[in-house]
């Protein structure tokens, strides 16, 4: 009889999975098609990013005023913007100068301008008298986007303080400094003179006798004082009034005499 060749068994098909999948046996060495799944390989999820730090102000490094400042109408300040960390990068960094003028309830915003991560200079000149503030700005790419505001101290300005007017008295008698009148009065007589300033700037007062006259001063570095006149003669007692920023002067004029049987109408 003839040899009857079958042809071979063709394999029963996997079983269909998800391309992300893989079969394999259930138990190992089990020539059955039981099979669990499980994930494929090159399938794994790669390293994910660490999620981002809160966005926040760096440590003792905030907004701030420079300490040298003159907080006075005219003059220019200096503050210094705010350093953050944190946050969902790219970040946006801003600031902008607040005021608010005497008498108003009203902040208004000046514009914004962009800047970096890092504690720069910037500066304000004050034209009008209120209040000042200096405002730091961080915004990230969050969504909703997430920002952060950083504010310094507000400070008060005001007008720059001067000498103002000076006006003089003589004996406690107003003393006409622009008239320059000349007051008769007795040698070694003890005369009491004084200046007085109407503005707000604190100053000094320095008096001295213009010329070669000899003359004593019980306070001369005080806004009054008495001055006694050693010599006889025209006599010009000056007073000089100092300020930070401003200096004015007081004349005085004086005829000194050895006795009062020679005095004019003026004398005092």
């Amino acid at each position: 009889m003839a040899e009857i060749i079958l042809p071979p068994i063709p394999p029963r098909p996997a079983p269909a999975v998800r391309p992300t999948m893989s079969p394999e046996l259930e138990t190992p060495g089990n020539k059955g098609v039981k099979v669990i799944m499980i994930q494929g390989p090159g399938t794994e999820p790669g390293p994910q990013p660490e999620p981002a730090e809160p966005l926040a102000v760096a440590e003792g490094k905030g907004s701030n005023w420079v300490g040298t400042n003159v907080y006075e109408v005219g003059q220019t300040v200096e503050g210094r913007t705010a350093e953050y960390e944190g946050g969902v990068e790219p970040l946006a960094y801003r600031y902008r100068f607040q005021t608010k003028a005497v008498g108003s309830d009203t902040w208004v915003n000046q514009a914004w301008t962009d800047t970096t991560n890092e504690k720069n200079p910037v500066y304000f000149e004050i034209v009008e008298a209120g209040q000042l503030k200096l405002q730091s700005q961080a915004r990230d790419s969050s969504d909703p986007v997430v920002q952060l505001n950083s504010i310094t101290g507000i400070k008060s300005c005001v007008e720059p303080a001067v000498i103002g007017n000076v006006t003089a008295t003589v004996f406690g008698n107003p003393y006409d400094l622009s008239a320059g009148t000349t007051l008769t009065v007795l040698v070694q007589d003890p005369i009491p003179v004084a200046v007085q300033v109407s503005g707000t700037a604190a100053v000094t007062y320095n008096w001295s006798v213009r010329g070669g006259a000899g003359a004593e001063f019980s306070n001369p570095i005080g806004a009054s004082t008495d001055v006694t006149i050693a010599t006889a003669g025209v006599v010009t007692v000056q007073c000089a009034i100092q300020s930070i920023d401003d200096s004015k002067q007081a004349d005085i004029q004086f005829f000194t005499v050895a006795s009062m049987s020679v005095a004019d109408p003026q004398a005092y």
